[in-house]
């Protein structure tokens, strides 16, 4: 593969994880969207605002590691502090209409791509430390547990109603 950068190896696996997403969302009806169940009570459009929230949280770290800019965001120790901020996004997210998630969904994508593109490789290796300190993370880890690898999490029950509620059915 050459000498590929440790960022353009990120950015072609989040694009293509991004685009599967966005291809399982496009094949599904607005009802197939906003039908509970596909994880929990979880809708494939409560699952686009949990990865949306997630991004958002990412972001919020990435401008206290590169700024030095004071978090917004919870710090999460501990899965207990994650699933709790996992029931809030839902409760806050629910009754959002389709269209106001998937456009918040989508911009906070291309903030994410943004952002990783002004970093260096040095930058993405860099140790993380604010959140689940004893996990001797690193900026790149981060931001994959925050994207494609969450994208993965959750992409496949999507699809798995797609098979069900296909757009032209």
């Amino acid at each position: 593969m050459g000498n590929v950068s440790v960022k353009a190896e990120l950015l072609a696996e989040l694009g293509r994880e991004w685009a599967k997403i966005e291809r399982t969302c496009y094949n599904l009806s607005e009802p197939a969207m906003v039908t509970p169940g596909v994880q929990g009570e979880w809708s494939v459009k409560d699952v686009l605002a949990h990865l949306s929230a997630w991004e958002k949280y990412l972001l919020d770290r990435l401008g206290y590691v590169l700024t030095g800019q004071q978090p917004h965001y919870p710090v999460m120790t501990s899965w207990d502090d994650v699933h709790r901020f996992n029931a809030q996004v839902y409760a806050e997210n629910r009754d959002r209409p389709l269209t106001s998630v998937i456009i918040e969904f989508r911009s906070l994508y291309q903030g994410v791509v943004t952002v990783i593109e002004a970093l260096s490789d040095e930058q993405l290796n860099r140790p993380y430390t604010y959140d689940f300190p004893d996990d001797h993370l690193t900026l790149l880890q981060l931001i994959r547990a925050n994207t494609y690898e969450h994208y993965r999490e959750h992409c496949e029950a999507a699809q798995s109603i797609g098979d069900s509620h296909d757009r032209d059915a």
